[in-house]
């Protein structure tokens, strides 16, 4: 967007990036610690997954605080985008926070 600087344009293209590499990372962690602790993963309740390792449990500590980290992380990827958002609309005065949330769209219809 022309109302961003560079750097917060690559800011913002990183923390998206790393929003979605996240989403995949957690279950995915989440798994591999169900597997090593002997849990199967069922996913939506539904459909049994298969387990990734076999049960240990020095593995499974280290994998629980691997998945406990990552959801710290994204709840900061979180925090700081919204933090980034209202900074843009409140102090910026910009647009980036209309563009982003429909109902705050200008509407164009006349």
């Amino acid at each position: 967007p022309a109302s961003m600087a560079r750097v917060q344009q690559v800011a913002a293209h990183a923390g998206h990036a790393l929003l979605y590499a996240l989403m995949l990372a957690i279950p995915f962690s989440g798994w591999l610690m169900s597997s090593a602790k002997g849990f199967q993963t069922v996913l939506f309740g539904v459909l049994p997954l298969p387990d990734l390792l076999g049960p240990n449990p020095v593995l499974a500590d280290t994998l629980k605080t691997l998945h406990f980290g990552l959801n710290l992380l994204l709840v900061a990827v979180i925090a700081t985008h919204l933090g980034a958002a209202l900074k843009h609309h409140f102090v910026d005065r910009n647009d980036i926070l209309r563009r982003m949330l429909p109902r705050l769209q200008k509407d164009n219809r006349s």
